[in-house]
C-alpha cells in the first residue's frame, strides 16, 4: 500500500492545495498569485512549504518558501530588487550548520500576511523545510484531526512545529532529525513506527 493521491512531493507543488486547506491558506495562494512571488521566484524552484500547507498554522504563521540559490550574494541583491519594496523587509545571512549549508533569509510582509524565503544551494525537495512538510502531512494523515488540534495547541504556546510533533509523538533526540528519517515509510510501516492503528 502506497500513500494516496495528496501525500506526495507533486501535491505540494504551487498554490492550489494551498488554497483549499483553510481560510488561511486561501488567503496566502491569493496573496501569491495577486503579487506574482512564485513567477518571480521561478528561476530558484520555489516551493511553499511550512504549517499554510498542512492547515496547521496559527494566527502568527508565515508563508514559507524555499529556494535553491547556488549564489546567496546575487540573490541578496535580486531580492532587494525585487521585494525591497515590501513593508518590513529584510534578509539575514544564516551559517552553514552541520546539516544545513549556509542560507540567506528574507523576510517581509505582503497584504498582512508575513512572507519568509528561505535560500540555500540545495533542490528545494531535498531541503529540510520540504521533507518535514511531507512526513508531517503523512503523520497527520495517520494520527488524524484530535493529533492535528494537539499540534496547533503546542505551537501556539510557543513551541516550533518539529518540536511539537516529537513531543506528541514520543520521539527522542533530534526532532528535525527524527522526522526528516521518517519520510520513506509506506502507511503501514508508519504506524509501526508511531505505535498507531492508522486512521
Amino acid at each position: 500500500m502506497d500513500w494516496p493521491e495528496g501525500l506526495d512531493g507533486n501535491s505540494f507543488s504551487g498554490v492550489a492545495r494551498l488554497a483549499n486547506v483553510s481560510p488561511r491558506g486561501a488567503k496566502a495562494a491569493e496573496i501569491l498569485k495577486r503579487h506574482r512571488l512564485l513567477d518571480c521566484l521561478v528561476a530558484y524552484q520555489p516551493e511553499v512549504v511550512g504549517t499554510l500547507p498542512l492547515a496547521i498554522d496559527t494566527p502568527d504563521s508565515d508563508i514559507d518558501i524555499l529556494c535553491n540559490v547556488p549564489d546567496l550574494a546575487a540573490f541578496s541583491e535580486f531580492s532587494d530588487r525585487v521585494f525591497g519594496h515590501f513593508d518590513g523587509y529584510g534578509l539575514h545571512q544564516r551559517p552553514a550548520t552541520s546539516h544545513v549549508a549556509a542560507a540567506l533569509v528574507v523576510r517581509f510582509e505582503c497584504d498582512g500576511l508575513p512572507v519568509e524565503i528561505f535560500a540555500t544551494n540545495c533542490p528545494t525537495r531535498s531541503q529540510y523545510g520540504f521533507v518535514h512538510m511531507l512526513v508531517e502531512a503523512k503523520i497527520l494523515f495517520v494520527m488524524g484531526d484530535e493529533f492535528a488540534r494537539q499540534v496547533r495547541a503546542l505551537k501556539q504556546s510557543g513551541i516550533k512545529t518539529e518540536p511539537a510533533f516529537a513531543r506528541l509523538l514520543g520521539l527522542s533526540g533530534d526532532p528535525y532529525i527524527e522526522l526528516a528519517e521518517l519520510v520513506s515509510l509506506s502507511p503501514p510501516q508508519l504506524c509501526q513506527r508511531l505505535g498507531v492503528g492508522g486512521n
